[in-house]
């Protein structure tokens, strides 16, 4: 009989974010080399599925297509030889996955004295991106800002609480002039901050919409980039993206095997669609860590 285990957010809570990250590289590389099963993600009878194998496991995720308050997200692994290795249910596992994505990249992208943080958006993507670029970056200063001055103080105090130095700013323009670090983090479905408040040698990461008519980021700005880079090209396509964006995006995977080379000004941009399969590899690596 399979000793499945079921996890939940506070198993995850305890993984540690550098383990995840590491996850995440290793998981480019496989999906580089050809041995990552990573198809664009497909909806059904309301729900969404994304599905991923390697040589080692495979399995799926799953998560309601409406808006729940919650969130919550089932995830499945199978050994390779067909048994449940285990599932985990909640809604930590995805920001950590999207997050320690987006560390692998500024790791991989963005020039090696940039320290300078800075957040548009105050939410749980916000909060884990920046605890994860901190796992692959010494962080000199956090900058946070939101519409909602209450929310992006209590972000700025929370990861003071963590060990950063973060402060809470008055408008996303002075958030991109104190930035060589910039994610935007948001729902939003129109731009947040205008292309060139921007600085050269900024590394930029957008986390929120990218589709073809609805998109945080905008359009402009990828005329200013040396190099736009995505972990899922196909998802990018499947979702419109790719219209906006351009062919000449690359995989994140072939950056991390063969790093690109850059100037200091060179402004670099990840776009994160999520790549199907890296939350079946991520949660393999719960599981086994998780167990007695």
């Amino acid at each position: 009989m399979s000793a499945a285990r079921l996890l939940s957010d506070a198993d995850v809570a305890r993984f540690p974010v550098a383990q995840a990250v590491e996850a995440m590289r290793a998981a480019l590389r496989l999906h580089a080399a050809g041995h990552l099963t990573a198809p664009p993600r497909l909806s059904a009878a309301g729900l969404t599925f994304t599905v991923g194998a390697t040589a080692d496991a495979f399995g799926f995720r799953a998560y309601p297509r409406v808006e729940t308050p919650l969130e919550e997200q089932l995830v499945a692994v199978w050994t390779a030889q067909g048994q449940v290795e285990g599932v985990i249910v909640g809604s930590a596992l995805g920001p950590l996955r999207t997050s320690a994505l987006g560390a692998v990249a500024t790791d991989v992208l963005a020039r090696p004295d940039a320290s300078c943080l800075g957040l548009i958006g105050s939410g749980v993507q916000g909060r884990a991106h920046a605890l994860a670029v901190a796992a692959v970056r010494p962080l000199s200063q956090v900058l946070v800002y939101s519409r909602d001055a209450g929310k992006r103080e209590k972000l700025a105090a929370e990861l003071r609480g963590l060990g950063l130095s973060a402060t809470a700013a008055a408008s996303a323009e002075r958030v991109c002039a104190g930035s060589d670090l910039l994610t935007l983090a948001t729902n939003s479905p129109q731009p947040v901050i205008e292309a060139d408040w921007v600085r050269p040698g900024t590394h930029v990461c957008t986390l929120g919409p990218k589709e073809q008519e609805r998109c945080e980021l905008p359009p402009e700005l990828a005329g200013r980039c040396a190099l736009i880079v995505t972990d899922s090209p196909a998802q990018l396509e499947a979702s419109g993206g790719q219209l906006r964006w351009g062919a000449a995006v690359r995989a994140l995977g072939g950056c991390v095997q063969n790093p690109p080379s850059r100037r200091p000004g060179d402004i670099t941009l990840f776009l994160s669609v999520g790549l199907a399969g890296t939350e079946v590899v991520l949660a393999g690596e719960l599981l086994r860590s998780a167990q007695p």
